[in-house]
């Protein structure tokens, strides 16, 4: 039987109004034990078995394998953050994906990638990836309109009435 444990906690480098959190799942047991993943509307910075990627949001619920004492850390963008990872590419790109980090970081993920390998454990891994979000706050610009649609979308309201409690620069 597998046995997973999971936990996130508050980024300590990147401004908590783009990063949800810090996340690590230590699974246990026979590989291929599935791992149901539900929705949050969030894109992800994952290192995974040697191997960093963007995980976009997704549409849908889904399962993901893991076991045989897998270690996964990982970084959760707020909705709308997305183009902190992104860029100017449309979040439609990652959308019910993992893509390669290089995909749009190609100059920064081997440099990243030889920082993880060198973390003391998952949650040194998980900080590392904080730390590597936070170098790229300076270059973000996100718009209120992006953050405003985004949080609307997830919780059902309008972008107006989101944006009231809501403010990127807060």
């Amino acid at each position: 039987m597998a046995v997973s444990r999971y936990a996130e906690w508050r980024p300590a480098a990147a401004p908590d109004r783009y990063v949800a959190c810090l996340w690590v799942r230590e699974t246990d047991g026979p590989r291929g034990h599935g791992q149901l993943i539900v929705p949050d509307g969030c894109v992800d910075l994952v290192w995974r078995e040697e191997r960093l990627e963007l995980v976009g949001p997704d549409r849908g619920p889904r399962t993901v394998r893991t076991g045989g004492g897998e270690t996964i850390a990982g970084v959760r963008l707020r909705p709308g953050a997305a183009g902190l990872l992104l860029g100017r590419a449309p979040v439609a790109e990652v959308c019910d994906r993992q893509v390669p980090l290089a995909e749009f970081h190609p100059d920064r993920a081997d440099r990243l990638a030889e920082r993880l390998a060198r973390a003391g454990g998952p949650a040194d891994a998980a900080r590392v990836l904080d730390r590597f979000v936070s170098r790229l706050l300076p270059g973000y610009r996100p718009s209120s309109a992006s953050l405003n649609q985004a949080g609307a979308r997830l919780c059902g309201c309008g972008a107006k009435s989101y944006g009231r409690w809501y403010s990127p620069g807060a």
